[in-house]
């Protein structure tokens, strides 16, 4: 009857951390520089840094942004270092870990369908 329990919890363990793993893409980190593969070839690159930082630029604009992000399912927070009353989400979907498109972040005018960006290191 003891090796009956025994057995049962050890049944019970297996199935809770069986169900326990989080299977979201985003359980993959975001480090290192991403280049914009589409919709338009190298027109924009994110480099995420430590701390949950990421800096926007595009090549031939020495301007760059800062943001801090945030994913919380399949979705991505940034708020920008300048301004941290002002956030926006947009939809992402982490592929692998060198890959993965989200919403458009170029702002466009209009009520066309949602169009992605896809980015690639």
């Amino acid at each position: 009857m003891k090796n009956l329990k025994i057995i049962g919890l050890l049944f019970l363990i297996g199935i809770y951390s069986s169900c326990n793993n989080d299977d979201d893409n985003n359980s993959q980190a975001l480090s290192g520089i991403y280049t914009e593969i589409s919709p338009v070839s190298g027109r924009s690159q994110l480099n995420f840094v430590i701390g949950n930082k990421v800096i926007k630029s595009e090549p031939g604009n020495s301007t760059e942004d800062v943001f801090t992000y945030e994913i919380i399912g399949n979705v991505i927070k940034l708020t920008p270092t300048w301004d941290n009353t002002t956030t926006q989400e947009f939809e992402i979907e982490i592929m692998n870990n060198s890959k993965f498109e989200i919403e458009n972040l170029y702002p466009s005018v209009g009520v066309n369908p949602t169009t992605y960006m896809t980015f690639e290191k």
